[in-house]
């Protein structure tokens, strides 16, 4: 891999390189392999190789944690929506606000899990969940607030840019970073630039998810929920903050040369 601008420490990189089979090996040399469940399909990525999940019943997961979520972390993903699993016009399920393609969970005491980071496409607000955007969102605790006068609201980094139906069948690096020392999140898209931040409140309950990493799939109250309906190929996950340069590094490596697409 090419070096990085930051002192990020690499934790897990999944190529997709194996084209068959229920299992995907974990490059970077630190054993977390990958778990297909539900016989998703090999599938040709950009760049290497790729999984398509149907948005129901599939997903990946490691045997156990791989992110440190109680300190800095950056995920640096390629995504697909797959027009054959979404239809031609992008839109939320009914009663949806989000699509998740990476996350950690809890789990909490009794059945209120949730993950402390959400990496995917998320609704602007739920009262226009037709304006979606690229997102990383943050949860501040595992299970329900206490109520009022609880501190803390869930953040999200957003992309500037709306989401369309010209996105299906089109391959996005997607780079979400969360940065315990500067209290903030951001959402890095190399192609077209785009960085979306957001500001954590002063002590933020940074909190550590012990459940194995999920791609293509959140928890909500114990629950899977947000189910990826498309593909999801090579994704590094790192201990530390990624920088804008940084993203922008590691999409032209993957690329080789290429142009987006």
């Amino acid at each position: 891999m090419s070096s990085l601008e930051s002192d990020a420490r690499l934790l897990a990189w999944w190529r997709f390189e194996e084209g068959a089979g229920d299992v995907v090996e974990d490059s970077s040399g630190n054993g977390h392999t990958l778990r297909l469940v539900g016989d998703p399909a090999w599938v040709r990525g950009k760049p290497g190789g790729a999984v398509a999940l149907n948005g129901k019943d599939q997903h990946l997961e490691t045997a156990g944690p791989v992110l440190r979520t109680d300190e800095s972390l950056s995920v640096a993903a390629w995504l697909r929506l797959d027009r054959a699993v979404v239809g031609d016009y992008l839109a939320f399920p009914p009663g949806w606000y989000a699509l998740t393609a990476v996350s950690q969970p809890g789990p909490a005491a009794g059945s209120l899990t949730h993950s402390p980071f959400y990496l995917g496409v998320r609704a602007r607000d739920e009262d226009t969940p037709e304006v979606m955007k690229w997102c990383l969102e943050v949860a501040p605790v595992d299970g329900d607030p206490p109520g009022p006068p609880w501190p803390f609201v869930w953040e999200n980094a957003f992309s500037p840019g709306q989401l369309d139906s010209s996105v299906l069948d089109r391959w996005v690096f997607v780079v979400g970073v969360v940065d315990k020392e500067s209290l903030t999140t951001h959402l890095y898209l190399p192609a077209t630039g785009e960085h979306g931040t957001a500001t954590l409140v002063s002590h933020w309950p940074f909190w550590q998810a012990d459940a194995p990493l999920q791609i293509g799939r959140a928890y909500w109250r114990n629950e899977p929920v947000d189910q990826w309906p498309g593909s999801v190929g090579p994704i590094r996950l790192f201990e530390g903050v990624l920088t804008q340069d940084d993203a922008q590094r590691l999409y032209r490596e993957d690329l080789g040369g290429d142009e987006p697409g």
